[in-house]
């Protein structure tokens, strides 16, 4: 575990201070602030049209706080959203569509690699290793459609 200089606290991986943000110049935001350090584990609850998505909107840079600042991994949203990913409650998608587990793990490298490189040895490597930690690599080659929601 990665650890700052105050007192070995746990670093602080994402910084929303004093945010506001919205969409067509009406904030859903008004003033959020909130610290999250390693390891925490945070839940967002609220009511329809209480601002959920809109922070997590804010924090995959996809909208623009109108007013305070906000700081992933101590680096702007641009620099830091790399670290930060979302995976949707509810995706509709075409569970007959031809692609395996595998593939779609492997789609995390885009990042890494850029649109138009092949993937590399290295690549496999990565995939293989993201696989086995949550005990899936058996289930490589399964196509997508064919696993559970859950």
């Amino acid at each position: 575990m990665t650890h700052n200089s105050v007192a070995d606290a746990p670093l602080e991986v994402i910084s929303v201070q004093h945010v506001w943000a919205g969409y067509d110049h009406e904030d859903v935001l008004e003033d959020v602030s909130l610290s999250v350090r390693e390891l925490d584990f945070v839940g967002l609850m609220g009511p329809n049209g209480g601002g959920k998505t809109t922070l997590l909107k804010v924090l995959l840079g996809l909208i623009a706080p109108t007013r305070g600042e906000v700081r992933i991994m101590g680096k702007s949203i641009r620099e830091g959203r790399v670290h930060i990913g979302y995976v949707p409650q509810a995706v509709e998608f075409d569970r007959d569509f031809p692609i395996s587990v595998w593939e779609v793990t492997r789609m995390g490298r885009l990042g890494r690699r850029g649109l138009i490189r092949r993937y590399s040895a290295e690549d496999d490597h990565y995939v293989a290793e993201a696989l086995r930690s949550v005990d899936m690599l058996d289930l490589g080659r399964r196509s997508v459609g064919a696993l559970s929601g859950g």
